[in-house]
């Protein structure tokens, strides 16, 4: 494992799966990045509007209240350089696709994802953005 990040990034995380989530955290945590976790894609629509902007956004794409496409497309209306990475249980082209037309940086990674490389995503992403 890696020791801290480069510079330390301000993550929004939407996850809906407490135990998901708390791995996310722990996993870019130890990076030394700041993480807000949102149980949703709303509740971290609403978090990016009271407390963003934020360096980096990671989301799940099966969520209740807001699917992580939606998000990304709400986020992308304001930010629309903002580095998105989407996590998915159920790899869809068609999804994929979707995602990618929406524009901006972007990087989808089917879950379960070994440890260490989603913040290796992560801080990739940012560095290109």
């Amino acid at each position: 494992m890696r020791g801290p990040a480069y510079r330390r990034l301000r993550i929004l995380v939407a996850e809906d799966e407490a135990l998901i989530g708390l791995a996310v955290e722990q996993e870019l945590e130890e990076r030394g990045h700041a993480v807000t976790m949102a149980s949703d894609g709303q509740a971290a629509l609403e978090l990016e509007a009271r407390l963003g902007p934020f360096d980096v956004v990671v989301t799940d794409m099966q969520m209740p209240r807001m699917r992580g496409d939606e998000l990304v497309q709400a986020l992308r209306r304001r930010w629309p350089g903002l580095p998105v990475v989407v996590m998915s249980a159920n790899h869809v082209p068609e999804a994929s696709a979707a995602l990618r037309a929406l524009g901006g940086p972007i990087t989808i990674l089917t879950k379960p994802t070994p440890f260490g490389h989603l913040a290796d995503e992560v801080e990739r992403l940012e560095r290109e953005a």
